[in-house]
């Protein structure tokens, strides 16, 4: 796969949990208490934060892949450089997520016929050909807004629960 390798240009998105350490710590208090009302509530607050933010982390990878996507059909070939899109490597711009959801890698998969990653050449550029940049200026897009829309679908998991 294209993303082992550390020259693919590759955008990734990830958020840590550091609600669940302390979610947990209360619910355990609770219990001892014998509030189960309260370890309900947490529990679903639990399950509504873990929701919440995977679902930000996929949708910032699917809204990348199409920026990237778009980027690279209207802005990439036909110039200078030499290269002539072909559509496979617009094509081959994939998301995945990993970590059980809470990261999420977009990459170019695009091959050539001798077994080049050339998305790597179109995004950074060769001796023989200028960089036409599509990842890093979707990944921008995207990631510029990304902490916002996390903070908000946190605390709407927060107010749900």
């Amino acid at each position: 796969m294209a993303t082992n390798n550390k020259h693919i240009p590759t955008v990734r998105y990830r958020m840590t949990d550091d609600w669940s350490g302390p979610i947990k710590n209360l619910m355990h208090t609770m219990a001892l208490v014998g509030s189960g009302e309260g370890v309900a509530h947490l529990q679903r607050l639990q399950f509504a934060m873990d929701t919440n933010a995977k679902k930000v982390i996929h949708d910032a990878g699917v809204a990348t892949q199409g920026k990237a996507r778009e980027i690279e059909r209207a802005n990439v070939g036909g110039k200078k450089s030499g290269y002539v899109p072909t559509g496979n490597l617009m094509r081959s711009i994939e998301a995945h997520d990993r970590s059980g959801g809470m990261q999420t890698e977009i990459a170019p998969q695009a091959m050539s016929k001798k077994d080049y990653e050339y998305g790597q050449a179109v995004e950074f550029g060769t001796k023989k050909m200028a960089a036409e940049p599509f990842m890093k200026p979707a990944g921008d897009a995207i990631g510029n807004s990304l902490n916002e829309t996390a903070r908000k679908a946190l605390k709407q998991a927060s107010e749900e629960a």
